[in-house]
């Protein structure tokens, strides 16, 4: 259970960091109360880099920094889903893994502690050691016959070799699961990031629309009655 926590506290960390980092302002007194800028307010350009980068970091994040939290808010939420389903799934996978490894101690005599995978493997596809052997000699696969001490077991019973086998490739699945969760957070932070580099350049290009000069030629009475040129300068804001 502390694996999950800790995941889950890491993740609130580095949301409420980066969050925070975006919304730092400056104390508001009275003597500077009217020339403040908000850094990131609305009326401000955005960094498309910065705005990428914080996506792939913790997904909604650039489109917050944007403005967008309408978008942002389900990519934030969908990463702690995620999170809290990796969590969930790898911890159910090593509680199966080790009440099997158990389980082989109790009935089989074997020891997995300090053992490659694949001894767990065999354990459970072959009743004890010596037909395990006898196997590999049939095959000529000398280098992988157990003959160091600790690598010995043998099953009471064929149903519990049977459960065992059972038990560890059910939480071989719980872990390939896992990798899978792993591949929809990658997933979400480059879509989020995406999301991000158009929210904000859609934000600076509202800006640039919303204000500027603007330059305007026109010949006065028209062509035909030609009275001059007047050129007009304004600004839009």
């Amino acid at each position: 259970m502390s694996t999950a926590r800790a995941i889950v506290a890491l993740t609130i960390v580095a949301a409420s960091t980066g969050l925070c980092q975006f919304r730092q302002r400056p104390q508001l007194t009275e003597m500077n109360l009217d020339s403040y800028q908000d850094p990131v307010g609305a009326d401000s350009k955005k960094s498309v880099l910065l705005g990428v980068t914080l996506s792939l970091i913790l997904p909604g994040a650039g489109e917050w920094y944007a403005g967008n939290l309408s978008t942002g808010k389900y990519f934030m939420g969908a990463d702690g889903i995620l999170w809290l389903s990796y969590a969930g799934i790898s911890l159910r996978g090593s509680w199966i893994r080790d009440d099997a490894r158990l389980f082989a101690g109790r009935h089989a005599g074997a020891s997995v502690e300090g053992k490659e995978e694949q001894f767990e493997v065999d354990i459970g596809n072959f009743q004890s050691t010596d037909e395990y052997n006898q196997a590999k000699l049939r095959n000529r696969e000398f280098d992988l016959i157990y003959d160091k001490p600790g690598y010995s077991w043998n099953w009471n019973t064929e149903k519990n070799r049977l459960e065992y086998r059972a038990e560890r490739i059910r939480s071989d699945e719980y872990f390939q699961n896992a990798k899978f969760i792993v591949g929809a957070l990658v997933i979400n932070r480059v879509i989020s990031a995406f999301s991000a580099w158009r929210s904000v350049n859609r934000h600076n290009k509202a800006l640039d629309s919303s204000g500027g000069w603007d330059i305007k030629a026109e010949v006065q009475g028209g062509l035909p009655a030609n009275q001059g040129l007047t050129i007009s300068l304004s600004r839009s804001f």
